[in-house]
Parts: C-alpha cells; sequence; structure tokens
C-alpha cells in the first residue's frame, strides 16, 4: 500500500517555495555558471576576522553581539522555514535576514564567489547534496562540528565537518482526485485514463523533477547505479501522449492543465489553501514501486561575516525545536531515529512524515551515482521526452 496523506491540514504556503523547488538547478552541478546581479551589488567590505566561540555558550554570546545572521535561498514557505526563522529569533535575540530566498543551489555557490570578503557574503547555504562536494572543492565551506552530530546518520554529514544535512523529503505523487483515480504506483499511471494529464517539470534544470526520474528506475528494475530504465519510463509516457507542460504543480492542478504531479512530500504541504480555494482534492502518496529520498545541505560560508551566528544558526535546525519544525511541514528532520527513540517528537509532527515503513526503504544515492545519473538526462531527455 502506498502511504496517503488525505486533503492536507499542514500550513498553507506561497508559490515561492513551489518555484524554487523547480529552480534547484542540477545542470548547475556539472558546470553551469550563474550569477547574481542583485546580490553582488557595490556593499561594503566586511569586517576583519571575527572572534569564533569554542563552546555553544560561546557561540551564542558572541551571536548575540553580531546581532544577525544571513541566509539565501530559504523561502519562509519551505520546509516551514517561516516557523523556524521566528522560533530562532525569539529564543535567541539574533535577526535573521534572507537573500534571494528562491534561489537555487548553483546560484549559491555563485553569490558566495561573487560577494567573498564583503558585509553581504551568506553565512549559511541551503544546497543540494549533489552541490556538497563543488562548494568544498571550490573552498566554499568552513568547518563546524554541531553539539547534535552524533544523532546525525552519517549519509547526512561530511565526515571532515564540512557540512550537515538537517533535512531530507521523500519523493511524492500529488492528484486531484476529482479527475482521476489515485494511483497507488508509478505502473498504475499508465493506464488510459492519465493520458494528457501528468505532468514533469524537466530534470535537467530541478532536483525534484531529478528525484523524479530516480524513483521512477527503481520502479521499473532499475537501481540508484542505473536510472536510464526511469528514462526509458517517461520516454513512453511522452509517447503514449500521457506528458503535458505546466508552469507549476499548483498551476497544473488549480486550473486543470494536469491532475497528477511529482514533488517532494514537504512541498505538497503548502498548497492546502490554494488548492481550498480552487476547489481541487489533493490526494498525496508515495508510490509504493519507486520510495525515493534526498536531502540539502546546511553548510557554514568560509570567513562568513557572522560565524558565531552561522553555527548557531546550524544548531537550531538540528535542535528539537528546529527538527519539530521541519517536520511539521512533512520534511523529516536528520535527528529523527534518535527523536523517534527518545520520544521527543510530539505527535502532530509524526503526523506530518511519511510512514516508518517509507522511511525505512530511503537510501540516499552517493555524489558518484547522482553525477552518471544527471549525464545520461542531460545526453537523453531532451529527444526522447521532451522532444527536443
Amino acid at each position: 500500500m502506498p502511504a496517503l496523506f488525505s486533503r492536507l491540514s499542514r500550513p498553507s504556503a506561497s508559490s515561492s517555495a513551489r518555484r524554487r523547488a523547480g529552480i534547484r538547478s542540477v545542470a548547475a552541478a556539472i558546470g553551469l555558471a550563474v550569477t547574481l546581479p542583485l546580490l553582488a551589488s557595490c556593499s561594503a567590505p566586511a569586517a576583519e576576522a571575527r572572534e569564533i566561540g569554542g563552546t555553544l555558550d560561546e557561540i551564542i554570546v558572541l551571536a548575540q553581539a553580531e546581532g544577525m545572521v544571513q541566509l539565501i535561498a530559504y523561502p519562509e514557505t519551505w520546509a516551514n522555514y517561516g516557523e523556524s526563522f521566528a522560533g530562532f529569533e525569539a529564543k535567541y535575540g539574533v535577526k535573521v535576514e534572507v537573500a534571494s530566498p528562491n534561489a537555487s543551489s548553483g546560484e549559491e555557490l555563485s553569490a558566495v564567489k561573487n560577494l567573498k570578503g564583503q558585509s553581504t557574503q551568506p553565512d549559511v547555504l541551503d544546497i543540494g547534496y549533489s552541490f556538497t562536494q563543488p562548494a568544498i572543492d571550490q573552498d566554499l565551506l568552513d568547518i563546524y562540528v554541531p553539539t547534535q552530530i552524533a544523532e546525525v546518520p552519517d549519509g547526512l554529514k561530511d565526515p571532515e565537518g564540512y557540512w550537515v544535512g538537517a533535512y531530507y523529503g521523500v519523493l511524492s505523487i500529488g492528484v486531484n482526485a476529482d479527475e482521476v483515480d489515485v494511483p497507488a504506483s508509478f505502473a498504475d499511471l499508465k493506464d488510459p485514463q492519465y493520458k494528457g494529464k501528468i505532468t514533469i517539470s524537466d530534470p535537467r534544470d530541478g532536483a525534484s523533477s531529478l528525484a523524479t526520474v530516480f524513483a521512477a528506475a527503481l520502479a521499473n528494475g532499475g537501481s540508484l547505479d542505473n536510472i536510464q530504465p526511469g528514462i526509458d519510463y517517461f520516454a513512453d509516457l511522452a509517447a503514449g501522449g500521457y506528458l503535458v507542460n505546466s508552469v507549476s504543480n499548483a498551476a497544473a492542478l488549480s486550473t486543470g492543465e494536469a491532475a497528477v504531479t511529482f514533488d517532494w512530500n514537504y512541498n505538497y504541504s503548502g498548497l492546502e489553501a490554494e488548492m481550498t480555494q480552487s476547489a481541487v482534492d489533493l490526494q498525496v502518496l508515495v508510490p509504493g514501486d519507486g520510495v525515493f529520498g534526498n536531502y540539502y545541505a546546511q553548510p557554514i560560508t568560509n570567513d562568513s561575516p557572522q560565524p558565531n551566528a552561522a553555527r548557531l544558526w546550524v544548531e537550531w535546525l538540528l535542535s528539537d525545536e528546529g527538527a519539530i519544525s521541519y517536520a511539521k511541514s512533512g520534511a523529516v528532520p536528520a535527528r529523527y531515529a534518535a527523536m523517534d527513540a527518545a520520544g521527543t517528537l510530539p505527535q502532530e509532527a509524526r503526523d506530518a512524515l511519511p510512514s516508518a515503513d517509507i522511511l525505512a526503504q530511503i537510501k540516499f544515492p552517493t555524489l558518484d551515482q547522482a553525477a552518471a545519473a544527471t549525464e545520461l538526462i542531460v545526453d537523453q531527455w531532451g529527444a526522447r521526452v521532451a522532444g527536443q
């Protein structure tokens, strides 16, 4: 049986998070040069290297003296970050500033390079897993080992301390149940009732779409080492007239452009208000034949303007408060297993997450596996699926 969530009751979101889901560019990971003119505009040089606390108590005091933390690509509606901002500010009295909330991971790295040594350089990033090694290779990241690191699984942290992934999501299917039957699997979507009603963003441009192809590969005999069956699956759907283009999942569902969409589970939590307004019966499920999950990392930048506030923000994301905030949106906190065992995850947060059975099936791809999959998709998707 699929993990099925009925009409969502979690916090609503604006379209900004949904746009960001589509623009976290996979192409940037293989060399696309992106700039941020707005962020790169003239600004004062950053202050000289600051003292960095050696304990969490010292970090808190110094962060409060710094007064703010500068983030980039953190929409309030993505993974419930708006609640985290409010909680962090209330607890520590440190203001959260966010530049270019809808920037892609590639744009985040470009911003760090463009703003190096300036007061507007971001302190902390939120990047797709495939961007972590390029960021390290370009000497953009600082080492920091959070106090809760022992409770973070090995697959969600860098062994040398360059980054930690505070949350992850599961690829899900969002369906307008008024238009089509709710499928249980990728196999079900080959039923003729879905012709002309399925939309997928270009996986050459977005991490959630790449995840969709990975999930389809797992559902059709592929593996994390072999995404080819996923490409073949969508090529078959395209040839059969099943696929349609759309601007966004929200637009597709609300206007009737499509009835079947794909995204991270926590992004669907932001569609409730818009779907209710459009009278759409949104049903969200994890396909039983293709369970795929992946994470985003929150590294501190090298020589960040507010190094203590940066460290305190990462501590917040891994704290019980930060983890619960993530979970309430459906984003799985990195410390989920430890909190589950300790009984510190409230029922409200548990109810928003995929089932324990689904979570147990997730295996994260390595950077090499992701690179190989991306190369194959870039080579084949245009001709075989997009008709280019």
